[in-house]
């Protein structure tokens, strides 16, 4: 299996947390990292695309919603897909949340339900914890299994047919 993960950022932390994604998904798969505005047609040769950026004003960055308008149809349709974000740890009401956002864009492009998201909290410096990279590096981890035991169970269950 092969994941990538795609992320913009403006001060580097979401970079870092997209790191620590993939360093999680390398213990069991491949996993690549690019920023938005390097990615091509990459997407084509990932089973696990995981998209995330900061969440500025409630919402997605600039950067990152051109980035999904202008991906086709295919390029995510059948794949598992998540979505992160980094935000301040106020009530998602008060931050929004650019996760939510890339989430239901995921969806509409196709990618296999349920696309999940997370949030990962930074401060006002803005600066990420230990324990939010962490928790990063865990929930890569923890999609990569997920997609592995679901292709292994269609694998399963094609040759048993």
């Amino acid at each position: 299996m092969k994941a990538i993960v795609v992320y913009a950022t403006r001060h580097g932390t979401t970079g870092r947390v997209a790191q620590a994604i993939a360093a999680g998904i390398r213990t069991v798969a491949l996993a690549e990292v690019r920023p938005v505005a390097t990615v091509d047609t990459l997407l084509d040769q990932a089973d696990l695309v995981i998209i995330g950026g900061p969440t500025e004003a409630h919402r997605i960055t600039a950067d990152m919603l051109d980035f999904l308008q202008a991906l086709s149809p295919d390029a995510i349709r059948g794949r598992h897909a998540a979505a992160f974000d980094t935000r301040l740890r106020w009530p998602q009401w008060l931050s929004g949340s650019a996760a939510e956002t890339i989430g239901r864009m995921l969806e509409r492009l196709g990618a296999q339900l349920p696309v999940e998201t997370e949030s990962f909290f930074v401060s006002t410096d803005p600066d990420i914890s230990a324990e939010e990279l962490d928790r990063a590096r865990d929930w890569g981890l923890s999609l990569a299994q997920h997609a592995i035991a679901d292709r292994d169970r269609k694998t399963t269950a094609t040759g048993a047919a």
